[in-house]
């Protein structure tokens, strides 16, 4: 992997995969997350920088990387962002189903982009 790449896709890993998955990973298995949680994950999901989705910052983070040559994980990491957004309204109403499939679809996101971040050439 050239260091442009290594470097675009840690940038996106950063942007796009840490900050959703952190309240992902503080949900509670055992009970309904609080109110302020589940903010956290709304606001890392669908109004990540500047008020824009997560779905969005990867987008324009990964065109770049697009450039440099296919990458699959990408693919998938939008598809699950794509996923996400169709789920907003439901996340922003704290339905649980919808919150606990949008913190693994961030956790997955996560994986895709540091996987692509870490591969060596």
């Amino acid at each position: 992997m050239s260091d442009e790449r290594t470097r675009l896709a840690a940038r996106g890993a950063h942007a796009v995969g840490k900050s959703p998955a952190r309240p992902a990973r503080n949900l509670p298995a055992d009970r309904a997350p609080s109110p302020a949680l589940v903010g956290l994950l709304v606001r890392d999901m669908y109004a990540l920088r500047d008020g824009e989705r997560a779905s969005a910052v990867l987008a324009r983070l990964a065109a770049p990387l697009r450039a440099l040559g296919p990458d699959a994980r990408l693919d998938r990491a939008a598809a699950r962002l794509a996923e996400a957004d169709a789920l907003e309204a439901r996340v922003r109403g704290a339905d649980l189903e919808a919150v606990r499939a949008v913190a693994a679809i961030a956790l997955d996101v996560e994986a895709l982009l540091r996987a692509i971040a870490r591969e060596a050439p």
